[in-house]
């Protein structure tokens, strides 16, 4: 008997004897909801899992996993309760999606004990997003949170869906704790992992935007969004976030953007020629689909929110991507049928190719693998 059945049948059956206090199942609620932020409780934790790490969070409840466990991972300014955002609207009603990403992968069969977030953020953090950098402390969390989730349902393995601070914060995580065998498929909504192109504007060093800083010189685990002189940001070295996939062939690697529409990657009218291809991981066979579902304005136009203004920028990249997400999850589809049943606009994207030809053939002998794949 494998040692994840053994833990999942002590809960279901401490639970049916009620031996012990397992707790009720807890759905996430986002609670009252003002665009772009749930007030619901900052945790929601159910059956008995108390992580002990972070600032909130959601997941747990009478139940057992049989699905490889979901984490999701949080943005800038941001906490995890959002992932239950509700959908607003976008161009044509017909394209509107029905449900949150939390909603939908809950109507899709998921469970409360398959469904996970932390927030890595404190409250006074969540309200200067200027302020946040990548640092270890922020990685210890969340390696931290994903050994909880492991062992409250058994699994050897998580997916992870992040959005944006919350995708570099993560893959710098994994790298600095070498804890990539804990991931089966890793889901990129809006990261900036070549740097945000505004912080060139803003400066490498400037004491108001750490936010934008580049790569500490004392500790070089530590950084922030700006493109130079950032290994993390940059191409060629162990670091890069952009190469994450191919030094990991046995994950799967998606990512969903929102291109020109998204503001935080586009912010300003002129001079960010390639900003939308701020989100892209370079080419690699795992990585399976870039699909870029934004919609509606861009700063171009003079909207100061971009897409989430009218149709679909980085915030509602993640909100109305639930249908999208399902299927990256759950089905061995690639490129634009990675959609799914999402009906609004969507464009599948190849991954940007960097480096020497010589480069280029070692990513083609790459294969995707996933042994001990679960459902």
């Amino acid at each position: 008997m494998t040692r994840r059945i053994r833990i999942q049948l002590l809960r279901a059956t401490c639970c049916g004897l009620a031996l012990l206090a397992c707790g009720s199942a807890a759905a996430l609620d986002c609670g009252p909801f003002s665009f772009p932020q749930c007030a619901g409780s900052e945790a929601q934790y159910g059956g008995g899992f108390a992580p002990g790490v972070g600032f909130g969070g959601f997941g747990g409840g009478d139940c057992a996993a049989t699905r490889t466990p979901v984490i999701f991972i949080h943005g800038n300014g941001d906490r995890s309760i959002n992932f239950d955002a509700p959908v607003e609207a976008d161009p044509g009603s017909d394209a509107r999606p029905a449900r949150s990403i939390y909603d939908e992968l809950k109507h899709r069969g998921y469970n409360d004990c398959e469904l996970y977030g932390v927030t890595y953020l404190s409250e006074a953090e969540q309200e200067s997003p200027q302020s946040n950098y990548h640092r270890p402390d922020k990685y210890r969390i969340i390696v931290s949170f994903i050994d909880a989730v492991k062992t409250y349902t058994g699994s050897e393995r998580v997916d992870l869906v992040t959005h944006s601070l919350g995708v570099s914060m993560t893959l710098a995580a994994l790298k600095v704790h070498d804890r990539w065998r804990d991931v089966r498929r890793f889901i990129n909504i809006a990261g900036g992992i070549r740097g945000l192109d505004a912080c060139l504007y803003t400066g490498s060093a400037n004491p108001m935007a750490p936010t934008c800083g580049s790569q500490n010189l004392m500790d070089e685990n530590v950084f922030g969004f700006h493109p130079r002189n950032n290994d993390w940001t940059g191409e060629g070295t162990e670091y890069s976030l952009r190469e994450m996939p191919e030094r990991h062939p046995q994950l799967r690697f998606y990512t969903i953007h929102a291109g020109r529409n998204d503001q935080i990657h586009c912010p300003v009218a002129r001079g960010l020629r390639d900003c939308a291809r701020g989100p892209l991981f370079d080419s690699a066979p795992n990585v399976i689909a870039q699909l870029n579902i934004g919609a509606g304005s861009t700063t171009r136009g003079g909207a100061i929110d971009g897409g989430d203004n009218d149709g679909v920028g980085h915030l509602k990249a993640r909100n109305n991507a639930g249908v999208i997400i399902y299927t990256m999850l759950n089905t061995d589809c690639r490129g634009l049928n990675c959609k799914g049943r999402y009906r609004g606009a969507v464009r599948a994207e190849p991954a940007v190719r960097a480096g020497s030809p010589e480069r280029s053939e070692q990513r083609a002998a790459h294969r995707v693998r996933e042994p001990g794949d679960q459902p």
